[in-house]
């Protein structure tokens, strides 16, 4: 009974917790991306369902199904038709009225909210699986750390396919975990039905479907090899695996329409996808080798393979939780010393893509710049016990606890998502790696157990004292990051640093709304280095780097952002600003270029994101540059 009133005092205080932070956000932001969603490919899933177009229902390469089901939910409490949605569209760059304006905020919250409230919903499954798996005391801390997470509650304020993403993926390991732990079938389905949902929401998910073998595989050496042979265990493990696979492609064909039409779009979206293209050959001869040697060879070669792991599986562990260790000292060396082994601000600020060179160099600082992205946005509290649940592994018993098993599968979930992303030129930025972080969640609440239950700390420390102190401090981490949740960065990190160079439009709505108060804001003329601002700023709007943009118009106002920087300087050389729109060049009051602009400390108005002076989005009036900005 006491449990039961603790849980739910802890969810009612987590959900008025994200009702207080998040609910005035579902309206009062406007993000990068988004507009993908909320103006075509949302209302275009509904709209191909009504119509039974299922040809249609193919939005993208995401593909994004299970987010446009959810989201669009809302769009019957919106009012907006699918036409006069379109039209919202067609106003984003151009002069608009309050009313429009209001009109896209109340499509935004409509799309918004359903998405925020199914979060809220799961997050008592998230408890469950936890509690079967681990028990009352470690589910407890995990809902905490997920529930107050900045970065979750953030995802889960907009309408993008990670925010779907992290809870179908997370859900689907956890349930995978549980049905090994105790071997009821029914956790296997509900892990096949998610993670089918999972691979038809953003690709990335694939990875499971190597992942998911090799804990199967993994299972064996670690746990059950003291249970039944070789032989019957990967008899077993084979048809579990299928089971889970078919399941997993039965839930994709029925949950996406489009492949009832087609079927090579199920293939596309699953197992032909391009996440797979360079590795599936190795996954399929792995999964023929071992289906061969127990059929055929009565695990004659399986059977020296896994008595070779279970005899060194201490220091398989050990390995595995010291390179991830490795690569956390390299970050703390990076970021507190100053010697930079790999770029890592490039590597963020330019995810797709990393550099050229000696492929092992390449790979090694990726996956570095993932780690220190990872690290670097979970409150320091969490990183702490994340870290102690990885030194409990150099202490583990000769027969591993569930505990144990559990902290190595998701340390080499974490290192085989990082590799993978690596190996397809991607550097896992916050968004990116979403996925990752209720499971870093669940081994931090791992290692905060595994502290209270050290005998001089149990003597000194309650663990309801242990939880109330936890519960304050995240509380105050999302008090001081509001609203900018996903542009969390740790206490700990150096303001010099920015843990989210690719951000989600943070500060935009803001500076919009500085310049839609302005006197005749509505014929003024901007340039933004994002959408995000002019979606919601009444007057004219351009983002391009057009010479004919500054020629035939002029610019009233410049609004630059730090995570936009990047992407500004690859694309733009200097450029002409000129006093009246169609004068020539003679005329131009001035060459400026896109350094100078951003360096501009003194601008008409700076929004500074949570109170790191170097993550701005700043409002730069044309008229004052050649007076009041020092030019050059």
């Amino acid at each position: 009974m006491k449990q039961k009133i603790l849980i739910i005092l802890i969810f009612f205080s987590i959900f008025a917790s994200s009702f207080y932070f998040g609910f005035p956000r579902l309206e009062k932001f406007s993000g990068v991306d988004e507009p993908y969603w909320s103006y075509d490919r949302v209302p275009k899933f509904w709209n191909a369902i009504k119509t039974m177009q299922w040809k249609k229902t193919n939005l993208c390469d995401k593909p994004g199904i299970v987010l446009a089901m959810v989201s669009g939910i809302g769009l019957p409490f919106d009012g907006e038709d699918y036409e006069s949605i379109k039209n919202l569209k067609k106003l984003r760059y151009e002069p608009k009225t309050p009313e429009d304006v209001q009109r896209i905020e109340n499509l935004y919250f409509h799309l918004r909210l359903p998405v925020f409230l199914f979060t809220l919903a799961v997050l008592p499954l998230f408890y469950f699986f936890i509690r079967k798996l681990l028990g009352h005391s470690t589910a407890v801390f995990a809902i905490v750390f997920i529930g107050l997470s900045p970065i979750l509650l953030g995802i889960s304020l907009i309408i993008n396919s990670d925010a779907m993403l992290w809870i179908l993926a997370g859900l689907s390991i956890l349930s995978l975990f549980v049905f090994l732990k105790d071997g009821q079938k029914k956790y296997l389905f509900i892990s096949g039905f998610l993670l089918g949902a999972s691979v038809i929401t953003k690709y990335v998910a694939n990875v499971l479907f190597v992942y998911f073998f090799l804990v199967f595989l993994m299972e064996y050496f670690l746990h059950a090899r003291q249970k039944m042979e070789v032989r019957e265990y990967l008899k077993q493990a084979l048809i579990n695996y299928a089971i889970l696979f078919g399941t997993a492609i039965a839930t994709a064909f029925i949950l996406f329409p489009a492949t009832w039409v087609k079927f090579s779009t199920l293939v596309n979206a699953t197992i032909g996808n391009d996440v797979f293209s360079s590795t599936w050959p190795l996954f399929v001869g792995i999964i023929g080798f071992f289906a061969l040697d127990t059929y055929f060879f009565k695990t004659k070669f399986s059977t020296i393979i896994f008595d070779f792991l279970a005899k060194y599986r201490k220091i398989l562990i050990k390995t595995v939780g010291a390179a991830f260790l490795l690569l956390v000292v390299i970050v703390f060396i990076h970021v507190y010393a100053g010697i930079k082994i790999f770029d890592i601000e490039e590597l963020i600020a330019s995810p797709k893509g990393i550099g050229s060179g000696n492929i092992l160099y390449k790979y090694s600082g990726a996956i570095t710049a993932d780690v220190y992205s990872l690290i670097f946005s979970i409150s320091p509290l969490i990183l702490l016990f994340f870290i102690f649940s990885i030194f409990s592994l150099f202490y583990a018993k000769k027969e591993l606890e569930r505990r144990d098993i559990t902290t190595f599968y998701i340390l080499v979930f974490i290192l085989i998502f990082y590799l993978g992303s690596a190996v397809n030129e991607v550097t896992t930025t916050v968004r990116y790696q979403i996925v990752t972080y209720p499971l870093v969640f669940v081994l931090a609440a791992i290692g905060i157990t595994s502290f209270l239950r050290i005998k001089k700390v149990k003597k000194v420390i309650p663990k309801i004292a242990a939880l109330i102190a936890v519960f304050v401090i995240l509380e105050f981490s999302l008090f001081f990051v509001n609203p900018n949740f996903l542009a969390y960065a740790s206490e700990i990190l150096p303001k010099k640093f920015i843990v989210n160079l690719k951000g989600m439009g943070e500060g935009s709505y803001e500076a919009a709304d500085y310049l839609n108060r302005l006197p005749n804001a509505h014929n003024m003329i901007i340039w933004s280095d994002k959408g995000a601002v002019c979606e919601r700023f009444v007057g004219k709007c351009f983002i391009d780097f057009k010479k004919k943009t500054f020629s035939e118009n002029k610019i009233d106002y410049f609004v630059l952002s730090t995570d936009r920087r990047s992407r500004t300087f690859k694309l733009s050389g200097g450029i002409k600003i000129y006093n009246n729109a169609n004068e020539t060049s003679k005329d131009a009051i001035g060459f400026v270029d896109y350094k100078y602009l951003y360096s501009i400390d003194n601008a008409e108005k700076g929004i500074i994101i949570n109170n790191n002076p170097n993550n701005f989005v700043k409002i730069i009036k044309t008229e004052k540059l050649f007076q009041e900005y020092a030019p050059r």
